[in-house]
């Protein structure tokens, strides 16, 4: 009976708290088969569920192990996998065709929407969403398939986009996130700011080109949309965020201006789980008392494919820096060229940040793509960067910028050049000291990514999809840029131009007159009479 009489107060607590405890139902469409963007949206995800929520995931990349809730309820067969499937040449291609939307064209965004649309799963969904408990918002990623935005229309619920990159130009329209050209770089720019008059003319036009391009090649997928779903749903140009997360902060990618639906999440991804390391991996990384070098080109890239000639440079200026030791990531190693140095271990996969916050760690030489080079940033570890196509060369030129990397041309690399870099990296005590205090100013944050991301999807959530939209979604471009107000202001200056030089001239004339009429009386001979009446 006593025990029955503790347990009442606690009881009643319990009951206090529940209508304020609230969890919601998240639907997350995610059907690019991008490993590494994946490795975001999943953190982003599994960081609500930490929150109590429960998620439903249509994806490429199903759990390989049970996740308390959070369900596969489609797994998606992507057209084309990249996951160690992308070789020298596909790289070489990408750069020769200097293309910004390429991205695009790989992912092949139309031929997912196709492909995913009428999936059985997907129509079930929309046509018998689930009630018990019904979905309170979906996430999406923009990035190349807008087309499943078209379900969260059908299915009334708010809208989230996730960026796994920080905002690409086509981006900034669907929040009417303000755009300053004058300093903010496109995202496909090799510079990270313009700083002279060209640089700012290329950075307007190259950014109209982007967008431009962009909807041309994404204008298939309204068809689709309307194939699939029914004929009265807006174009995917117009779909409708309440928020967008992007995968970017202000200590690397600058001051920009922002509208309060754009929240930022870097470092979302860095999280290291219980899992343990491979015996064989953490015996190495601990026998390597003169530290180690990590190389990796990332989750799409075949390093075994590349010339010899490159190949080569890697082995000779990679032996020279023994008694450290070089970690690499190669998928096939049976491929690679014989005359591996001794130094070098290859593995076929890599628990990246584990290996990242290793203490034995003295350098990441990385292909520049964003999720890696993060990871490296957050955790302290200088770089070498090789970058292949895409961002890659932006993400860099920011990391040398501030001297916690170097870069080096894939095209044009010497052994020379290489081993001028690693002993930059790995002698030059600036390079550690400059990433450590970087890292300082990414980790002081009021509050973590995880958190950040929580805190603003149930905002909207509890307050609604339209609390941070911004009024100028309601304007079009030209009342954006204040052409009405410029033309308006034109045209009163050149109606008051107009008036006053029509009185000048009228008074000029009266004057004229009167001067002529002066001249005329005198020569007359009747100045005088009538100059008095003057």
């Amino acid at each position: 009976m006593k025990t029955k009489m503790r347990m009442l107060p606690v009881i009643f607590v319990w009951l206090f708290w529940l209508p304020i405890c609230a969890a919601y139902r998240f639907l997350g469409v995610f059907p690019i088969a991008f490993k590494s963007h994946f490795v975001i949206l999943e953190s982003v995800m599994k960081g609500l569920i930490s929150k109590g929520h429960q998620v439903d995931i249509i994806s490429p990349f199903p759990q390989k192990t049970p996740y308390p809730n959070y369900t596969d309820i489609a797994n998606l067969t992507a057209p084309l996998s990249f996951v160690n499937n992308f070789t020298y040449e596909h790289m070489t291609q990408i750069v020769a065709d200097n293309n910004p939307a390429i991205l695009i064209g790989l992912i092949n965004g139309n031929d997912i929407c196709e492909a995913h649309l009428g999936n059985p799963v997907i129509q079930n969904l929309v046509r018998n969403p689930p009630k018990d408990p019904p979905y309170d918002a979906m996430i999406i990623e923009v990035f190349g398939a807008h087309c499943f935005a078209a379900i969260a229309e059908l299915l009334n619920i708010p809208l989230i986009g996730l960026s796994t990159t920080p905002l690409l130009p086509w981006h900034n329209e669907l929040i009417a996130q303000p755009e300053n050209l004058a300093f903010v770089s496109n995202l496909f720019a090799n510079k990270e700011s313009p700083t002279n008059l060209w640089q700012r003319t290329y950075n307007t036009l190259y950014n109209l080109y982007c967008k431009l391009y962009f909807t041309y090649l994404t204008r298939p997928q309204d068809e689709l949309v309307r194939k699939y779903f029914g004929p009265n749903l807006p174009s995917i140009q117009k779909m409708n965020l309440a928020l967008v997360l992007i995968n970017s902060h202000i200590v690397l990618n600058g001051i920009q201006p922002m509208t309060p639906a754009a929240v930022q999440i870097a470092g979302i991804h860095i999280r290291d789980d219980e899992s343990p390391l491979p015996q064989e991996l953490k015996k190495w990384m601990d026998d390597s008392k003169d530290g180690f070098v990590y190389f990796t080109f990332g989750s799409m890239v075949l390093i075994e494919t590349f010339p010899r000639k490159i190949l080569d440079v890697f082995y000779a200026s990679l032996g020279k820096i023994a008694p450290v030791r070089v970690l690499m990531k190669v998928p096939n190693p049976e491929k690679l060229p014989a005359g591996l140095p001794e130094n070098i271990r290859t593995f076929r996969w890599m628990p990246q940040v584990k290996v990242l916050k290793h203490p034995n760690i003295r350098a990441f030489v990385t292909h520049g793509g964003l999720m890696s080079t993060l990871e490296a940033v957050f955790l302290g570890v200088p770089m070498i960067g090789i970058p292949l196509y895409s961002d890659q060369f932006k993400n860099m030129e920011t990391y040398v910028t501030r001297n916690i990397a170097m870069k080096l041309d894939i095209h044009k690399i010497s052994e020379e050049d290489m081993s001028a870099a690693l002993n930059a990296i790995l002698h030059d005590p600036r390079y550690m000291e400059n990433i450590r205090n970087l890292s300082q100013r990414l980790l002081d944050q009021p509050l973590n990514p995880v958190d950040t991301a929580n805190y603003w999807i149930e905002y909207v959530i509890k307050y609604g999809d339209d609390v941070l939209r911004s009024p100028a979604m309601a304007l079009a471009w030209w009342q954006i840029c204040l052409i009405d107000v410029a033309a308006c202001l034109l045209l009163c200056a050149a109606a008051i131009i107009t008036f006053a030089m029509f009185i000048m001239r009228f008074v000029v004339k009266m004057i004229n007159e009167k001067h002529h009429l002066l001249l005329y009386l005198k020569k007359i001979g009747s100045i005088e009479p009538i100059r008095g009446k003057f």
